[in-house]
């Protein structure tokens, strides 16, 4: 997931206003092109957020995707260990309208934790992973030599013959600056009639306060099923699966975590903030002081008492799950599978 991240295609700015701030009319939706005709829903830094009346997206300006060491220099913690699958992954090799074999692409592969298990189901696998610590990580534990370091447009120019019958994007999406050139170099990739399989955040999802994830430079757009289901049907492909995750223990235990804030681990005047959603909008120069900041005993003690308030919000969560299925909240993943039309 750390990386799932993040194929560079570049930055589409929007038109900024004389103050700094984009000026609505000269924004489009990165998705369906429709021009925005509202003002921002949301100011984060030097970044607003949109949402497109059209087809329901919800996505950042301006957006300049990062390079490989700044996914490096965030996701650095997560780049030497296999992680679980995440419930996109689970939910494709279960699906019944998956192929169950041949040559898939996953892009954002990560340190190869999905690669490892559709190898393992029969898949001949190659994997696209930005940062070169989780790619050199997963070929090791695949011992192949088909994990490359490069965007999918990297890929596409060094490999123009390449063909597969699966590409799959895991939580790679909601990273992208320009999502139909993303789609095209995917096209590129697949045989006639060949097949996708993504997961994104799902926009609709069960929150009681930010994700602080959710935020550029980090993701720039915010997909609901509506808005995902018109944009690959606009780009040539056909839904054959469509799956909402519903929260789960985990979840629930979260967003009664974070609804009982407590204000007490907000920095103190003058101290930097240690907020991955805070830390991420710095210099790279900043970030890594912050990241490799020690600990103060302040923080230590008040990482104890946080991990022990989320611990006992667990036994609320399993008394609340089924009043959050009946009320219909959503869990925080969305899976798709589609063909390709020729």
């Amino acid at each position: 997931m750390a990386s799932q991240s993040a194929m560079n295609l570049g930055m589409i700015p929007g038109g900024l206003s004389s103050g700094g701030r984009v000026a609505s009319a000269a924004v489009r939706c990165p998705a369906c092109d429709e021009p925005m005709r509202s003002a921002a829903v949301e100011r984060y830094g030097k970044y607003e957020r949109f949402a497109c009346s059209a087809c329901e997206l919800e996505f950042w300006e301006p957006r300049e995707m990062p390079d490989a060491g700044w996914y490096e220099q965030m996701y650095r913690g997560r780049d030497q260990q296999l992680l679980p699958l995440e419930p996109g992954h689970k939910y494709f090799l279960a699906d019944p309208h998956a192929p169950g074999s041949g040559a898939l692409l996953d892009i954002g592969c990560g340190t190869g934790n999905f690669l490892a298990a559709s190898h393992h189901a029969g898949y001949r696998v190659t994997g696209l992973e930005l940062d070169r610590n989780a790619a050199s990580f997963a070929e090791q534990l695949l011992d192949v030599d088909t994990v490359l370091p490069l965007t999918i447009t990297g890929f596409v120019e060094r490999h123009p013959e390449a063909k597969f019958d699966v590409v799959t994007f895991f939580e790679v999406l909601e990273h992208q600056a320009a999502p139909r050139e993303f789609l095209d170099r995917v096209r590129a990739c697949l045989r006639s009639g060949g097949l996708i399989a993504l997961s994104v955040p799902n926009r609709y999802r069960w929150l009681t306060g930010p994700d602080v994830l959710d935020y550029p430079p980090n993701h720039f757009l915010r997909w609901s099923a509506a808005a995902l289901t018109k944009f690959l049907s606009a780009q040539g492909f056909e839904i054959l699966s469509l799956r909402e995750q519903p929260p789960g223990i985990t979840h629930t235990a979260q967003m009664i975590n974070m609804a009982l804030r407590t204000g007490l681990t907000r920095p103190k005047a003058g101290e930097p903030s240690r907020s991955f959603r805070d830390v991420m909008q710095m210099k790279r120069e900043e970030a890594e002081a912050a990241l490799r900041a020690t600990p103060t005993m302040r923080e230590r003690m008040l990482g104890v008492l946080g991990r022990i308030k989320y611990a006992a919000c667990f036994p609320l969560a399993v008394a609340a799950l089924p009043y959050v299925r009946m009320r219909g909240y959503k869990g925080t993943y969305m899976y798709c599978l589609a063909k390709k039309r020729d």
